[in-house]
């Protein structure tokens, strides 16, 4: 796979720009500032966004397919309606953000920190939540058929252990 990079001597600063409606598609933002940043029907497919700090960003209706946020930041982001089909999400903090009606199909989310997050109406399926904490996290109408538990936390608190 190759990248289109942006060369910088430190982390890139988007913080509170606007992005949204651009084609970034196969970009190398990692460890990128995108505090506030406004990115909703971005292109990001098969971008590699790992270790950015994206809180309180707007992904709304972003395309993520195949995108990897390996130890992101997303913490309250609103990702409302995203295209996250095999995205990479493992150990990503996702605390209190908005993915309802997310497409999270096939996406690995291995150790993310959902804890109240809004998941309502999200297609989960098939989605890698071991070591996930979902505490008090809403799921009301989301998809989670054959979604991947071990060590999961539960909304209620309860631990999962179905497929360890």
């Amino acid at each position: 796979m190759v990248f289109h990079v942006i060369q910088s001597p430190s982390p890139i600063n988007y913080r509170g720009h606007n992005l949204s409606g651009l084609d970034l598609h196969r970009i190398y933002l990692a460890h990128a500032d995108l505090r506030q940043a406004d990115l909703h029907h971005t292109n990001l497919t098969q971008s590699n966004l790992s270790s950015v700090n994206a809180y309180r960003a707007n992904l709304a209706h972003a395309d993520l397919r195949g995108t990897f946020l390996n130890q992101a930041i997303l913490s309250q982001a609103n990702l409302h309606s995203i295209n996250g089909h095999r995205a990479t999400l493992v150990n990503a903090d996702l605390s209190n953000a908005n993915l309802r009606d997310a497409n999270l199909r096939h996406a690995n989310l291995e150790g993310a920190d959902l804890r109240h997050a809004d998941l309502r109406g999200a297609c989960l399926y098939w989605a890698n939540l071991r070591h996930a904490d979902l505490s008090q996290a809403l799921i009301n109408g989301a998809d989670l058929k054959n979604a991947k538990f071990c060590q999961t936390v539960l909304p209620d608190g309860s631990l999962c252990n179905s497929h360890c």
